[in-house]
């Protein structure tokens, strides 16, 4: 359970600097238009991967089902913002399809990049 808080408060972490980071280029018109879109689009993704990464390392077998469990909690969460916001949508549902895709694959790389 500690590792999993861990690694949720790292990928919080990184969800919550690649906003920060995204939201000073985007006042400062930095980042603008499709491009800002796209990278919205990456922050969650890129926090995801690292958590499960790190949840794959400390794993002792199957790495797979270590991401698909860690990226189930954080689709809850999703799914119970969009709920609540009352914005979720076919191409929402797509997205987090691709976020548990991403983080059971983190999970598989994690398991195999540990140290022996």
């Amino acid at each position: 359970m500690i590792t999993y808080l861990k690694s949720m408060a790292c990928t919080l972490g990184t969800i919550l600097i690649g906003t920060i980071i995204m939201t000073i280029f985007n006042y400062f018109n930095i980042l603008t238009g499709t491009f800002l879109k796209i990278i919205s689009l990456l922050i969650p993704i890129i926090g995801v991967f690292i958590g499960s990464y790190k949840i794959g390392k400390t794993s002792d077998k199957k790495g797979y089902i270590e991401g698909l469990k860690y990226g189930m909690i954080w689709i809850l969460l999703f799914i119970i913002v969009n709920l609540i916001l009352k914005s979720l949508t076919v191409s929402g549902t797509i997205y987090l399809v691709i976020l548990i895709l991403v983080s059971m694959a983190a999970g598989v790389i994690g398991i195999n990049r540990k140290s022996n």
